[in-house]
């Protein structure tokens, strides 16, 4: 039974400032004033700890929320941590899917300079790889300079170098299905699986539907099952009650509000769109990895010393339905090559027990923690 404390706490937690903020970006040529609603966890104005910052690019149903449903770990692990609400999610305005990543692009400077924050790692899981590497491109600077460091987490990889079952059959469905993806993802995370995939994980759920027959080749064994091993009492520090209800409200209050940039987000990652997708520098994964590190060598020669190098970390889950082994061994190879190896430093891990959604959701078979304390860590 739930007590009026225990609501209390909930609520209170969940209405804080810091995980209902919004910015406005001023109108352009190219679109009208558009709003940007975005999130910090709870220690980020505590500038006196002068912890170190995490620009967090979220999957395709992430959102500021998650600053909420990882602000225990940020805490513990002495990081602060950025969450946005891209076009369509939240309270920001929609766009239209060719200038998507343009407007991330346009967002980020824009974000940081409202917080106060110079330098930042970044840190991405699935759909957010696309917007990570136009990041990393653009705007290299905003790296902390003495330890620059990027981690993609189950990095999304275009279904043609995949092969993966989930985007390979999804793919086959017509635009106007994808139209629909939305509602369904809500439809399941309220009604059928309610809060199973609060912090953005929600492909998983959704994949049961493709999940017979397998393909050759690919890694659908009948779907991922929500296993995380993290408690609620672990994820959010309250008592189990009071935990139970965190989820349970901001499960509800994050899907009353506007989803619908899930449909464009589906339609990027399909590149179902009769070619308005754009997915900027990252359409070609190989010649984006090739470019950064030639900014990286040319950035050397610049500053007439070896500057710290940058290190790019990915973390690949054990059995992942979205990407399958194909795409792993892809995204691998695009930082293994001999143009970039010597300029970038790449390392990669496989969580043998998480999946697609789990290596980042789950804190103890995932992938997640590791990445925060080992930001936290970086300049010590």
């Amino acid at each position: 039974m739930v007590s009026s404390g225990d609501e209390d706490q909930a609520i209170g937690l969940i209405c804080k400032n810091c995980f209902h903020q919004s910015l406005w970006l001023p109108q352009t040529a190219e679109h009208p004033r558009l709003r940007v609603t975005y999130s910090t966890t709870t220690n980020f104005d505590n500038v006196s700890l002068s912890l170190p910052v995490i620009l967090f690019i979220g999957p395709m149903f992430g959102s500021r929320w998650d600053a909420l449903h990882f602000n225990k770990l940020a805490n513990d692990s002495g990081v602060r941590a950025i969450f946005v609400d891209r076009p369509g999610f939240g309270g920001s305005t929609p766009v239209q899917l060719d200038v998507r990543v343009a407007i991330w692009l346009e967002t980020v400077p824009v974000l940081l300079h409202r917080l106060g924050v110079e330098h930042v790692s970044l840190v991405t899981h699935s759909a957010g790889t696309i917007y990570t590497l136009n990041t990393l491109l653009r705007y290299r600077s905003i790296l902390d300079p003495k330890a620059p460091y990027v981690a993609f987490l189950a990095p999304f990889v275009p279904k043609t170098h995949s092969g993966a079952a989930v985007p390979t059959l999804a793919a086959k469905l017509p635009v106007t299905a994808l139209d629909s993806w939305a509602g369904l993802v809500k439809f399941v995370n309220s009604k059928i699986l309610p809060g199973v995939a609060a912090s953005g994980g929600l492909i998983s759920p959704l994949s049961t539907m493709f999940s017979s027959p397998s393909p050759a080749g690919t890694d659908l064994p009948g779907g991922e099952a929500p296993n995380n091993s993290t408690s609620l009492v672990e994820q959010y520090g309250f008592d189990d009650a009071t935990a139970k209800l965190v989820h349970k409200l901001a499960t509800k209050w994050q899907f009353a509000e506007s989803n619908q940039g899930g449909n464009e987000e589906a339609k990027l990652c399909l590149e179902k769109s009769d070619g308005t997708a754009s997915w900027g520098e990252a359409a070609d994964y190989s010649g984006c990895a090739r470019r950064i590190a030639d900014n990286e060598a040319a950035l050397s020669l610049n500053e007439g010393h070896a500057p710290p190098k940058l290190s790019v970390s990915a973390f690949f889950a054990g059995s992942d339905i979205m990407i399958a082994k194909r795409g792993q061994a892809f995204f691998e190879q695009c930082w293994q090559s001999d143009e970039v190896t010597g300029k970038v430093d790449f390392t990669t891990s496989t969580y043998p027990e998480a999946n697609h959604d789990s290596l980042l959701v789950d804190l103890k078979k995932g992938a997640l923690k590791a990445v925060f304390e080992k930001v936290a860590h970086l300049n010590k």
